[in-house]
């Protein structure tokens, strides 16, 4: 009886060691693998992300093209030169907008990604890097999208200044991916209007213009 004591306690040892190795073993592929995991994921819902709202937003502006002038209104004074540049406060809106309705509906519509991930990347050897069987996740993205609109002047000659007007999408994302989720927050904008202004124009023009979200 003693015996089968014994034998038993030693099963268990043993049971109990390999439970431990496996454990730590599994523990260390973890700490090992996630930061790849999320890296890659990072970068991959980041750009599906950006080319779905870069897709939209031009979508949007060749389905309802705007121009600079019903953007902008523009406020000279006796002399003709330019004075003020203000927002058109309406078509801003409306512009705003269709383009967040846009790049949700894209975004909310992209598929899984996948993301490999080689076994020998995850041993801390340098000639492993990059080698032996891949490990295979499956990428949910998702995101919320809110639009604002910025201004850039450029001279570009004498009495020339470039003006520029953006879209600017403030993007928060998600990878979603079991155990390894993260998110991810980062600006995307693209230009839906310019002019070249000709003539004299106020160093303070770019203070001058104004956006009132009405």
């Amino acid at each position: 009886m003693q015996r089968k004591n014994t034998v038993k306690e030693k099963r268990n040892k043993i049971l109990f060691i390999i439970l431990f190795i496996i454990t730590g073993l599994i523990i260390y592929i973890d700490i090992r693998i996630r930061p790849q995991v999320v890296t890659l994921a990072k970068y991959k819902v980041q750009s599906m992300v950006t080319n779905a709202a870069n897709q939209a937003i031009v979508q949007q502006m060749e389905q309802s093209p705007l121009s600079y002038g019903e953007l902008i209104n523009v406020q000279k004074d006796a002399n003709g030169d330019i004075c003020l540049l203000s927002y058109n406060a309406l078509e801003v809106n409306r512009l705003k907008s269709q383009i967040t309705s846009t790049v949700l509906s894209k975004v909310n519509t992209m598929d899984k990604a996948d993301i490999y991930i080689p076994v020998g990347s995850i041993t801390n050897i340098d000639f492993l890097n990059n080698k032996g069987p891949r490990l295979h996740f499956v990428v949910t993205p998702a995101a919320y999208v809110e639009t604002d609109i910025e201004s850039t002047f450029e001279t570009t000659g004498i009495n020339q200044v470039n003006h520029r007007i953006f879209i600017v999408l403030k993007i928060s994302a998600s990878a979603l991916i079991p155990n390894y989720s993260t998110d991810i927050q980062f600006e995307t904008k693209i230009c839906v209007a310019q002019t070249v202004i000709i003539g004299k124009v106020p160093e303070n023009i770019s203070d001058n213009l104004h956006y009132i979200d009405e």
